[in-house]
């Protein structure tokens, strides 16, 4: 039996990981990064009141419960980067940077300082060994909670001591097995989709860079203005609704923060077929073609991946796709197992 770590983010999914891994034998101790400010709302992943969620199920299980302090790390690796990019336009995902910098590095990292031989997590996906005992991330069994989309910069040597017992779990199941352990998790609402977000990404972003907040013209391709906005900030690549544009429909097609201006096309944003990716994230140097799956929970699409000479990695999609915005990752897979992704840099 192993001594294993696990995230507790105080929702029912991190406590039947738990409980599983007790019920297994394992030297379990449960964990909760503490992200958020003090006296924050009730139900919020990693909050006051989800720590204190996920001791009370520690204290059911018999096992010890630690709680840690990584606010700084948090606001430096993951709030920091989401307002800047979302200032200068793009559109980021920061479930994917808090699971790469604080989850599987910082956290992982303090697990085996602690003598810890694997951190555990309620994510739902799988990690599955080939023929030569090299580890893949996989996709999870159910399909309508697979989360491996924003998992995918998971690699050598982190995967190796990383466990997600509910991999091969649907949601149904997971509830079920938490009434009947008794957990005062089990009928925990969802977590909202950014935690750090109180309202709107907007309204957050303009608060902490007032630029942004700013307001300035709305032009359109023709460089008429044909509005005014109440701050770049506010925006993203394709976005339709709340544009506040007569003579509809418009979309939003550039963003230029230099200038503090958004501008908008008429009718629906164009499709595209080429995909420039930054940041890359490649584990399968032999694989060319992939199913490229370009936001959470979309349909994935036939690709080529060819490699660029600066690092990063172009995509070209065998049917065209609207809506893919700068900043935001697209995730490779071949069948179930996860090859790479990046995040993008253009589109054509």
């Amino acid at each position: 039996m192993a001594s294993v770590w696990v995230a507790m983010s105080g929702g029912v999914d991190s406590s039947v990981a738990a409980a599983r891994l007790v019920g297994q034998g394992h030297r379990v101790t449960g964990v909760t990064m503490q992200l958020l400010p003090e006296g924050d709302e009730p139900g919020r992943c990693c909050s006051t009141d989800a720590v204190r969620a996920a001791r009370r199920v520690c204290d059911l299980l018999g096992i010890e419960h630690y709680t840690l302090n990584m606010r700084d790390a948090f606001e430096a690796d993951v709030v920091d980067p989401f307002v800047k990019a979302y200032a200068s336009g793009r559109t980021p995902n920061p479930c994917i940077a808090c699971n790469d910098r604080l989850k599987f590095a910082l956290l992982l990292a303090r697990a085996r300082t602690h003598g810890a031989e694997a951190l555990a997590t309620g994510h739902y996906a799988r990690i599955v060994s080939d023929d030569i005992g090299g580890c893949w991330l996989h996709r999870a069994r159910d399909p309508a909670k697979d989360q491996s989309y924003f998992l995918y910069r998971l690699a050598e040597p982190a995967i190796e001591s990383v466990w997600f017992p509910l991999g091969d779990t649907t949601k149904a199941e997971v509830r079920a097995e938490a009434r009947s352990l008794g957990l005062p998790t089990a009928e925990r609402p969802e977590s909202q989709e950014v935690c750090f977000v109180p309202q709107d990404a907007g309204s957050f972003v303009a608060a902490r860079v007032p630029s942004a907040g700013s307001s300035g013209p709305i032009l359109d391709e023709h460089c008429e203005r044909v509005g005014t906005h109440g701050g770049v900030g506010r925006y993203t690549i394709g976005q339709r609704k709340g544009l506040g544009v007569a003579g509809g429909p418009w979309f939003v097609s550039e963003i230029r923060p230099a200038t503090n201006t958004v501008v908008v096309a008429h009718g629906s944003p164009v499709p595209v077929i080429s995909i420039a990716l930054e940041d890359v994230v490649w584990r399968d140097a032999a694989c060319a073609r992939v199913a490229a799956v370009v936001r959470y929970r979309s349909d994935p699409i036939p690709a080529s991946v060819t490699p660029t000479s600066d690092g990063g990695a172009l995509v070209e999609l065998d049917l065209p796709v609207a809506g893919v915005a700068p900043g935001q990752a697209v995730v490779c897979y071949t069948g179930d197992r996860v090859v790479g992704g990046g995040v993008v840099r253009a589109t054509r």
